[in-house]
C-alpha cells in the first residue's frame, strides 16, 4: 500500500499490541484505598479489553465464595468503548457468579455487559479497568472524577450512600442526578442489598434519556448476579463525574454506515419492517415455538396479544429510542396513549423480558405484563432469571397442589406474581430468589428447571437449542444458536458440533470490544473500527483467533472450578418432543449425548494444546 495515500498513512501508523498500555485501578473497600496502575499489555487480549482480558486475568483465579471480601469483582471497557463508533458504549462486570455454580458447588467465571452513558464517562476519565475487592463497613458511593495530574487521570472518592438503601432503581439514579448533574451512575437495586437471598441481583447503568426524562430507562448489565457481588462490597454505586470523551470520528464513516444501515441491524432498526426484537413474538408463535408456561407450548391463540400490532392498537402507543449518537433505536418504549400522542412512559420492551414475564408465566393481559416488566426493572432483578424461577414454581404448583411453594403463584396469577416479585427483592421469599437451579434441587424435581449450569434459560425453546450447556454467560449473550433451528432447519449432529464450538462463541467479539450485539457487524468490519478508531494493527481473523482462546480460558476457568461432564447437561423435559411445535424435534437423548462427547473432547483437546489445561 502506498504510504502517501490516506490508507497508506493510517496502515504506516497501526501499533502493535505491546505499544499499548491499561489505565487499571485497583480499590479496596475495606480500607477505602485506590492503587493505580499502568499495566503494559502484552497480547491482543490486553488491548481489546472486556472478556478478552478479564477471564485471561481472573480464569486462573480460585474463588470458592462469589460474597467473599476476597472475591474480585472487575468493571472494564473494550478497545471501542467511549468511540465514535456506533454503539460502543457498552460497560461489563466480571468475576465469580453466585448464580452460575457446578453441582459440587463452586461458582463459575462469567460477565455481564450493558450499554447506556456510563462507560463513555469512564472512558473520559481515562479509566480502563477497576479492580474492587474487600467490603465497606457503610454503604459507599465510589465518586470518580479527573485526576490532579498527569501521573493519575482519575480521582476516586469514597462517600456515604446510605441514603440510597431501599429505593428503586430509578429513584437511586434521579437522586445522583440532582446531586451529580453531569455525571453517569451504574446502581444496584433494593434486591442487591439482599444479595444473600437474592443470587441474580443486577447492576443498573444510566442513560441520557432516563436524565432527562426522568423514566426508568436504564440499561442492565443483568445477567449472572452481580448486583449481588457489588451488594456483598456494601457498593451500592459508582458515579462517573467527568467528560464526555470527544475521540475523532475521521474514518469511520464507512463502518458507522454498515452499522447504521448494513444487514447486521435491519431486524432491529424501526426503519424496517422488523422493528426490534419484538419481531420475534408472532413469528415464533406462529411456529409453536414461543415459550409458554415454563417452555411448554399451548397451541392457542392467547399469544396474539402481545405482539407490538396488537399493542399498538390498544390503549398504547409505541415509541422507538436510541442510545446516544446510535441509530438503530432498538429502544422500544411503551407508553399510554394520550390523544394519539404518547403519554405516561410505562415499560421498556425486549423480547427477552417481555417472554418471560407474559406468556411463559400464562400471563397474555399486555398492561400486567407491563407492570411486570417495569417492576423488575425497578428492583434491579434479572428478568430473565426471575421470570423462568417463577415460570418452575407455577409449574411445581401445577403438578403439586398441596405442597405450594412460592406462596402457591400460578400461571396466569398476576397479582401473585407482583407480589412475588415483591418479596424476592426484598429478601423476603429466598426460596425464589436462590434461581432455579437451587430451587430443583431443594424439591428434588429437576427435569423442568430451564438452565444450564445454573443459568436460567433465555426465552428459546431449549428442545430446539441443545448449545446451551457451552454458552459461557448465558444462552443469548454468548451463544448465537439460539435461532439456528428456526432459520436453517438442520438436525444432524455434525451441523450442531461446529455451531457449539465455532458460529455460536463469535457473539462474544462484542463482549470484548464494547460494540453492542445489535451492530451485527463481521469481524473484518469491526477489525477495521479498531484500526481506525484505536490505531490497533489487527484483523478479522486475528479477532476470531481471540475468540477461541476466549473461549477455551472461560471452559478451562470452569474445570478447574470444578464443572465435570454432567454440568454441561440440559434438563430432562428439554429432550422430550414439544407438543404443537412445528419444527423437527431432534435434541434427543441420544442425539444430545454424542453432542456432548464431541464437544468435550474437542474443547479439552484444544484447551490443553493452548496450555489453559494441564495435559
Amino acid at each position: 500500500m502506498d504510504p502517501r495515500t490516506k490508507a497508506g498513512r493510517m496502515t504506516a501508523s497501526l501499533r502493535s499490541p505491546r505499544s499499548f498500555q491499561v489505565n487499571q485501578y485497583r480499590v479496596d473497600l475495606s480500607a477505602c484505598e485506590v492503587h493505580f496502575d499502568r499495566i503494559p499489555c502484552k497480547d491482543l487480549e490486553d488491548v481489546l479489553g472486556g472478556i478478552a482480558r478479564a477471564t485471561k486475568l481472573l480464569g486462573e483465579v480460585a474463588v470458592g465464595d462469589p460474597y467473599h471480601e476476597s472475591a474480585p469483582l472487575v468493571m472494564n471497557l473494550g478497545v471501542l468503548s467511549g468511540t465514535r463508533v456506533m454503539t460502543a458504549m457498552r460497560a461489563f462486570f466480571h468475576g465469580y457468579s453466585p448464580l452460575k455454580t457446578s453441582r459440587s458447588g463452586n461458582p463459575g467465571l462469567m460477565w455481564s455487559a450493558g450499554s447506556g452513558d456510563f462507560g463513555i464517562r469512564m472512558r473520559g476519565l481515562g479509566v480502563d479497568e477497576v479492580i474492587f475487592t474487600g467490603r465497606s463497613e457503610r454503604p459507599v458511593l465510589l465518586h470518580i472524577t479527573p485526576g490532579d495530574t498527569a501521573s493519575c487521570p482519575a480521582s476516586f472518592t469514597f462517600l456515604d450512600a446510605t441514603d440510597l438503601t431501599g429505593r428503586t432503581v430509578n429513584e437511586r439514579i434521579q437522586r445522583l442526578h440532582r446531586r451529580f448533574p453531569e455525571a453517569h451512575f451504574a446502581v444496584i437495586g433494593p434486591a442487591g442489598e439482599h444479595y444473600e437471598e437474592v443470587r441474580y441481583a443486577a447492576i443498573a447503568l444510566s442513560t441520557r434519556a432516563q436524565l432527562a426524562s426522568g423514566d426508568p430507562k436504564m440499561r442492565f448489565c443483568g445477567r449472572g448476579g452481580f448486583g449481588g457481588v457489588m451488594g456483598s462490597k456494601n457498593l451500592l454505586a459508582i458515579c462517573a463525574d467527568g467528560p464526555a470523551p470527544r475521540p475523532p470520528v475521521a474514518g469511520l464513516k464507512g463502518v458507522n454506515r454498515e452499522i447504521n444501515l448494513g444487514k447486521g441491524s435491519s431486524p432491529f432498526r424501526e426503519d424496517t419492517p422488523f422493528s426490534g426484537t419484538w419481531r420475534l413474538v408472532p413469528t415464533l408463535h406462529l411456529l409453536g415455538a414461543l415459550p409458554e408456561q415454563n417452555f411448554t407450548v399451548q397451541g392457542t391463540q392467547d399469544a396474539d396479544s402481545l405482539s407490538r400490532a396488537s399493542i399498538e392498537q390498544g390503549p398504547f402507543s409505541v415509541k422507538a429510542e436510541g442510545c446516544h449518537l446510535c441509530g438503530i433505536k432498538c429502544h422500544k418504549n411503551v407508553h399510554a396513549n394520550g390523544d394519539g400522542q404518547p403519554g405516561s412512559f410505562r415499560a421498556k420492551v425486549d423480547y427477552e423480558p417481555l417472554v418471560l414475564l407474559s406468556s411463559n408465566l400464562g400471563i397474555y393481559d399486555p398492561d400486567a405484563v407491563f407492570d411486570l416488566i417495569r417492576l423488575v426493572d425497578e428492583s434491579g432483578l434479572d428478568a430473565i432469571s426471575v421470570g423462568v424461577t417463577l415460570s418452575y414454581a407455577m409449574e411445581w404448583n401445577r403438578r403439586h397442589p398441596d405442597s405450594p411453594i412460592g406462596e402457591g403463584i400460578t400461571f396466569g396469577d398476576h397479582r401473585g406474581t407482583v407480589a412475588a416479585i415483591q418479596a424476592i427483592a426484598e429478601g423476603r421469599q429466598p426460596q425464589l430468589g436462590q434461581g432455579v437451579m437451587r430451587l430443583a434441587k431443594e424439591t428434588g424435581e429437576d427435569d423442568y428447571a430451564m438452565h444450564s449450569k445454573g443459568l436460567e434459560y433465555p426465552a428459546y425453546l431449549p428442545h430446539i437449542n441443545p448449545c446451551y450447556p457451552w454458552a459461557l454467560a448465558g444462552g443469548h449473550m454468548s451463544m448465537r444458536t439460539y435461532l439456528l433451528a428456526v432459520q436453517e432447519r438442520e438436525t444432524n449432529v455434525d451441523y450442531w458440533v461446529d455451531a457449539t464450538l465455532n458460529r455460536g462463541p463469535r457473539i462474544i467479539l462484542d463482549d470484548m470490544t464494547g460494540i453492542c450485539k445489535f451492530a451485527f457487524i463481521t469481524a473484518d468490519c469491526e477489525a477495521e473500527a479498531i484500526r481506525v478508531a484505536a490505531g490497533l494493527d489487527v484483523t478479522g481473523s486475528k479477532l476470531l483467533d481471540v475468540v477461541n482462546r476466549t473461549l477455551l480460558r472461560g471452559y478451562a476457568s470452569e474445570r478447574r472450578q470444578g464443572f465435570e461432564r454432567a454440568d454441561y447437561s440440559m434438563p430432562g423435559e428439554a429432550h422430550v418432543p414439544v407438543e404443537h411445535l412445528t419444527l423437527e424435534h431432534f435434541n434427543t437423548p441420544e442425539f444430545f449425548s454424542q453432542l456432548q462427547k464431541r464437544v468435550l473432547s474437542v474443547l479439552d483437546e484444544q484447551a490443553r494444546a493452548a496450555g489453559f489445561m494441564p495435559k
